[in-house]
């Protein structure tokens, strides 16, 4: 037996954020990365661009990475397909979901929903598609804020891609239809603004006692408990896995991610000195005054850049997330 659920709502967390003016809403229609679509199978035109880093809209700056040669991608992009269909050619129509479309808001930014209290959902609104390969990154599905700010944590909403929604069903080489004990787990990861992490876990099937619970429609996810954040990055597992890492294809879609202004101004409160660091997304340079050395690290933590200097030509570096440091000060940035 097979259990579909299309909504998971908690209502008095949803309806409190959005009745707060300081919660920030992700919005696609208001992205600043040009967002244009193709027209059979609502890709993202720029998803195989390689001079194409982030999908950038608000605060938000979502990494994409891509090798244009070889048609691949990871980490985000962004799709308007309201297909649901199952397809036989699985990587052409990968950017689709099973809810039909991007959530709707209304005029005042909250979610729209209807007499029932689901979401309503359009192929007008686009939303992101998140495709989870560890092998190409550290953090292949990587977010960071592009004011360079800190937020607090509210919640998201998540759906399955079709390529995995009917994988787990049916199977699709090398990954098997999911039997009794099987699991497939989304885990959120929030970096507060000392690099220390909390996690949220979100079930998006498995496979208990002969029945198969999988998600249809957007769930929301409660991310309060991750508290002042200024990164989140996505990872998945599969039960379903072989020698070379999980057969199912990890990919899910994201739309409606909420934050809002932090009680506390988080890392920022901790610079005393005068150091100031800033990023231009266009040049790929970074700036710095009034330290007297400075660095550019991964995710990691691992140096990359360092030196008695003003300013870092970060051009060279792959797409994702870095933390550039000078005197008491650091920034994190998306590439």
């Amino acid at each position: 037996m097979k259990r579909f659920f299309t909504l998971v709502l908690a209502f008095s967390a949803i309806i409190g954020a959005n009745a707060d003016d300081k919660v920030i809403t992700l919005d696609l229609t208001k992205s600043t990365t040009a967002l244009s679509f193709n027209s059979e199978n609502g890709s993202w035109t720029g998803t195989f661009d390689d001079d194409k880093k982030s999908i950038n809209s608000q605060c938000f700056s979502f990494v994409h990475s891509s090798m244009g040669d070889y048609d691949t991608w990871w980490g985000f992009t962004a799709s308007n397909s309201a297909d649901n269909q199952r397809q036989t050619d699985n990587l052409k129509f990968q950017y689709s979901n099973m809810a039909v479309g991007g959530i709707v808001l209304n005029e005042d930014g909250t979610v729209k929903t209807d007499e029932f209290g689901a979401v309503v959902t359009s192929a007008e609104v686009p939303y992101l598609v998140a495709y989870y390969s560890p092998y190409m990154a550290a953090r292949p599905v990587d977010m960071a804020f592009a004011d360079g700010k800190s937020y607090d944590a509210v919640g998201m909403y998540v759906n399955l891609n079709t390529y995995t929604y009917y994988s787990l069903i049916y199977g699709a080489a090398p990954a098997r239809a999911f039997t009794n004990g099987d699991k497939l787990t989304l885990t959120i990861h929030g970096v507060a603004p000392d690099e220390s992490e909390k996690t949220v876990e979100v079930d998006l099937s498995a496979y208990t006692n002969g029945d198969l619970t999988i998600n249809r429609g957007w769930k929301y996810v409660d991310l309060t408990s991750l508290g002042t954040v200024n990164e989140l990055y996505f990872t998945m597992k599969s039960t379903d896995a072989g020698s070379w890492g999980d057969n199912t294809p990890e990919y899910f879609c994201l739309d409606k991610l909420m934050v809002k202004e932090p009680s506390s101004s988080g890392i920022q409160s901790t610079v005393t000195d005068k150091t100031r660091i800033a990023y231009d997304r266009a040049s790929s340079t970074v700036t710095i005054s009034g330290a007297e050395f400075a660095m550019v690290c991964d995710i990691t933590g691992a140096r990359l850049m360092s030196g008695e200097v003003s300013s870092f030509d970060l051009s060279n570096l792959p797409a994702g997330v870095y933390i550039i440091k000078a005197g008491n000060n650091s920034l994190k940035i998306t590439k």
